[in-house]
């Protein structure tokens, strides 16, 4: 029999509930601390605990407790600093920034590090709203696209211009949406085609090959063994759905950039190295620049209970991007506790920008056996992961609705070309990750 507070309720509600009221008294086989928070995160119903999240725009609003844990801390170059005063800061124009104060807090040569976390660097939104939306745009127009490999590749034969070109052009009218092209051909359906990403290498890639021959017996080693592992690549279905260029890049999750990566060995195609962005190896090496010696006490102590002390002291010199992600969310995505270390070189740094909308980012250590620590990531944020934290696991449990900077709405200025980024930003978020492979 329902109780006449239940008979006011939907049916969906009930369901919710029950399930709800299952899983309290229901120990999960894999039970973890970082699971554990990634369940509560990833809650609708009850709403998740958001506080013991690390806000670093409103520490003073944040308990004795969280505010005990984090140290702030001034980087040792101004990000974008250059030696030649002319040269526009890849950031974006400092004045611009100072004008912006309201929407943007980030200033270029601050910085925070969590004593529990050695090696974790967070650099609050040194961008402009410009500078930012230029990243986004290239992120979407230029490499979301051959040859750059993508989640899509696997089932679609994707036009070589991109997907995001064919979608403009069906927004702006250029197009009209019965055209043939707007046609995008699932594989198994295409007798003998193959996806543009697996054709021959292009002359850009062959370039840069020249320029970069074999490297060391280190690469050759971890050639062969790529050589070695099984591929396991998954094979096109024809049981996947015919959709639109407009409707498919709302299906787009990520894209590789400079070396190609291999998700189901997690290894390297070392044969299938692109061009790495300039732009984006800029952003990283004045990134790299400005942490290279920053020092701090952490909650550790030795055997003789003296404080112990991280330090960055990976040279900044040595930094080449050699490999990177991009990851586009949709407001219920999310990626689980993970570690990244499929590089040879796991002493660099692990560089990661966001934009869009706000999420939950959780970093524990290198169990998912340690609870991790929950924060939030805003668009411009930067995330660095260093020295023991570089193999710590982390994860983005949610993405939180609402949340999209006003300079990122589709009708924030008179930007017409912005209008169609915007309506994407509207429901996602993009995160650039960047790793040096040898």
């Amino acid at each position: 029999m329902i109780s006449s507070k239940a008979q006011y309720k939907s049916k969906r509600q009930q369901k919710l509930e029950q399930r709800q009221s299952q899983s309290k008294s229901f120990t999960h086989s894999t039970q973890t601390p970082f699971r554990d928070a990634e369940r509560n995160f990833k809650s609708r119903l009850p709403p998740p605990n958001f506080d013991n999240v690390i806000d670093f725009y409103n520490l003073d609003l944040s308990s004795d407790e969280i505010k005990s844990k984090i140290v702030k801390i001034e980087l040792k170059v101004e990000l974008g600093k250059d030696d030649d005063e002319e040269k526009e800061n890849i950031f974006g124009d400092y004045n611009e920034l100072k004008e912006e104060k309201e929407i943007i807090k980030g200033e270029r040569r601050i910085a925070y590090v969590v004593k529990d976390l050695p090696g974790f660097i967070f650099i609050p939104n040194p961008f402009t709203p410009k500078a930012q939306k230029n990243i986004i745009k290239r992120c979407l127009k230029d490499f979301a696209k051959y040859p750059n490999k993508n989640n899509l590749d696997t089932h679609y034969v994707l036009p070589k211009e991109g997907l995001w070109n064919l979608h403009e052009k069906i927004i702006n009218g250029e197009l009209d949406k019965n055209d043939s092209r707007c046609v995008v051909p699932l594989k198994a359906s295409v007798t003998g085609q193959n996806s543009l990403y697996e054709e021959e290498i292009d002359a850009k890639q062959e370039k840069t090959q020249k320029e970069c021959p074999q490297k060391s017996l280190v690469e050759k080693e971890y050639q062969e063994k790529e050589e070695r592992e099984e591929k396991g690549e998954p094979l096109p279905s024809s049981g996947v759905p015919i959709l639109s260029p407009s409707e498919l890049i709302k299906k787009l999750r990520w894209i590789t950039l400079g070396y190609q990566y291999h998700w189901a060995t997690k290894t390297y195609h070392l044969d299938k190295r692109l061009p790495f962005p300039k732009d984006i190896e800029l952003l990283t090496t004045s990134v790299v620049k400005s942490i290279n010696g920053i020092k701090f006490y952490t909650n550790e102590t030795n055997e003789n209970n003296d404080k112990q002390y991280f330090v960055n002291d990976y040279d900044h010199k040595k930094w080449k991007p050699e490999a990177g992600v991009v990851n586009y969310y949709q407001l219920k995505d999310n990626i689980m506790a993970h570690v990244d270390k499929s590089e040879i070189n796991m002493e660099a740094p692990l560089i990661s920008f966001s934009f869009g909308h706000t999420c939950i980012f959780l970093i524990g250590g290198p169990t998912r056996d340690i609870a991790p620590i929950a924060l939030y990531l805003r668009s411009g944020d930067i995330s660095i992961m260093c020295g023991p934290c570089r193999t710590n696991f982390h994860g983005v449990p949610r993405i939180l609705e609402g949340t999209l900077p006003k300079y990122l709405e589709p009708n924030y200025d008179d930007d017409p070309e912005w209008k169609i980024y915007g309506d994407f930003m509207s429901s996602s978020r993009i995160n650039v990750n960047v790793r040096q492979v040898f």
